[in-house]
């Protein structure tokens, strides 16, 4: 299959990442479809990462779609609507509700049914302020450079809650204390993955492709959030991702501990930008503002595939009822 990618695709990847992410997680069903020409050589793929899924107080199973591709001299030939619509057929029949996915300009959304939920937007906090105003202006540097980035940081530093606020501290695999954590957080959501130490370990713990790092805060002994970012490198400069902000939504001085400690660690790691994806005008959006992120014009349309029709578009579309991150797809 690494041959589709390679070969036919011209989009690298490895057996070991394809396996991770269309191979190793529990499914109720087939999770990728192939189609194939007369010679055998693969000309479409689609998969779907398994996931268990809140709505509201009961749990279902939810696809993830990912790498769905044709081949350049097989499309509009309605190869994806074929091969494709037998997957979904298939998914549908064996109970899986919904499908989340983020389709690009090139997909016929109507194909499969593909309809818009919310943006999901790129946010980012510059770590090196000086550095980087310097690199847009074209000097060498700005006296006084270290002490300015050091203000700014401090700055939205003061914001992370104080003695209020939890203790934060690395968390080790097999992320048991996520077990408990999350129905503790997950009576405050309406849709979610469910983000249980098994999902955590396998997208953060098992990722082939990235090594993150994960952050647990307690209060009193128990735990109320967990965060999961990893260290970019290119070209020479360092950036820092936010993966995961998990908290309930009632509590913002949670996140905003998580977030101030992973920025805290990505400027000490030498990162000159912190990243992250969050829904405009979501509760996660308030923290990151409240903690020097700015906005950016990059976004993800982040739609679904209703294979129960049953399932409300217009309840599906409310934005404070979400709890998503860019760890819930693949583009992270």
């Amino acid at each position: 299959m690494v041959d589709l990618f390679e070969n036919v695709f011209k989009r690298p990847t490895t057996v070991e990442h394809w396996r991770w992410k269309l191979r190793t997680r529990p499914s109720p069903v087939e999770p990728v479809a192939v189609a194939v020409d007369l010679e055998d050589r693969p000309i479409f793929q689609m998969g779907g990462i398994p996931v268990r899924f809140r709505f509201g107080g009961s749990e279902r199973w939810v696809m993830v779609a990912v790498d769905a591709m044709t081949a350049p001299e097989f499309r509009r030939q309605g190869v994806m609507g074929e091969a494709g619509g037998r997957l979904l057929d298939s998914w549908r029949e064996a109970g899986v509700a919904l499908v989340l996915g983020m389709p690009n300009e090139q997909h016929n959304r109507a194909t499969l049914g593909w309809e818009s939920l919310l943006p999901l937007r790129w946010r980012v906090r510059p770590l090196r302020p000086a550095r980087l105003l310097a690199r847009r202006l074209g000097l060498g540097g700005i006296p006084g450079a270290g002490a300015l980035d050091g203000g700014w940081n401090r700055w939205w530093g003061r914001l992370e809650g104080g003695g209020d606020g939890p203790i934060v501290r690395e968390m080790k695999a097999p992320f048991e204390a996520v077990d408990r954590l999350w129905p503790a957080i997950a009576d405050g959501l309406t849709y979610s993955i469910v983000r249980n130490a098994e999902w955590v370990r396998w997208r953060y713990g098992m990722a082939p492709h990235r090594r993150y790092k994960l952050l647990l805060a307690e209060r009193e002994g128990a735990p109320c959030g967990f965060a999961a970012y990893a260290l970019l490198d290119n070209a020479g400069r360092r950036s820092g991702l936010i993966a995961d902000i998990s908290a309930s939504p009632r509590d913002r001085t949670t996140a905003c501990a998580l977030i101030g400690h992973v920025a805290r660690f990505a400027e000490e790691a030498g990162a000159e930008t912190l990243w992250t994806l969050a829904v405009p005008g979501g509760w996660l959006d308030a923290a990151l503002r409240g903690m020097g992120f700015l906005f950016t014009p990059g976004a993800f349309d982040v739609a679904c595939v209703r294979l129960d029709r049953a399932l409300s578009l217009e309840a599906l579309r409310r934005r404070e009822a979400w709890c998503i991150a860019g760890g819930d797809f693949d583009v992270v």
